[in-house]
């Protein structure tokens, strides 16, 4: 039995056991927590937090207003801020007024900051690759499907 087969396995034999829902989430949250340290262990050798590798996805292609990376990353503006100052303070991203609304500011990937970029980003997606051939068509798909409904559900029940 591969990796994905026994995951499924899990999976299923913890959404099969009735009064355990506490163990369930408690999982999918250990799964998603071990996921990002793998992804930032990925993201490493090129000096980049993730959601400093986000920020520059964002603005690979254009300018951004920081209010869209704080909507985007689901973080403070607080932290937006702090992300904008450590890749503008690394030459990696130019901060720009916003000629339409002068109480925004915009980011604007640099040069040095679009080649570092490709290559993290050529990383980040070898890995992402590596997991991905892991799984046959169908552990995607069910797993693809299970993310949906994840994301169906959370949004539909308040906390």
């Amino acid at each position: 039995m591969g990796p994905a087969s026994r995951a499924s396995a899990i999976v299923r034999s913890s959404l099969e056991a009735e009064g355990r829902a506490d163990e369930l989430w408690d999982s999918l949250a250990e799964a998603y927590e071990f996921f990002v340290r793998r992804l930032v262990v990925t993201l490493n050798d090129y000096g980049l937090l993730l959601s400093e590798y986000r920020a520059l996805r964002l603005c690979r292609s254009a300018y951004v207003p920081l209010s869209t990376i704080t909507k985007s990353l689901g973080v403070t503006p607080a932290a937006t801020t702090d992300i904008a100052r450590r890749l503008a303070g690394r030459g990696l991203v130019r901060r720009v007024a916003n000629p339409s609304d002068r109480r925004s500011t915009l980011l604007a990937i640099t040069p040095k900051g679009a080649r570092l970029y490709r290559q993290a980003h050529a990383r980040y997606r070898s890995y992402l690759g590596r997991l991905n051939g892991s799984l046959s068509t169908e552990a995607r798909e069910e797993i693809g499907g299970s993310i949906a409904e994840i994301r169906r559900l959370v949004a539909e029940i308040e906390p």
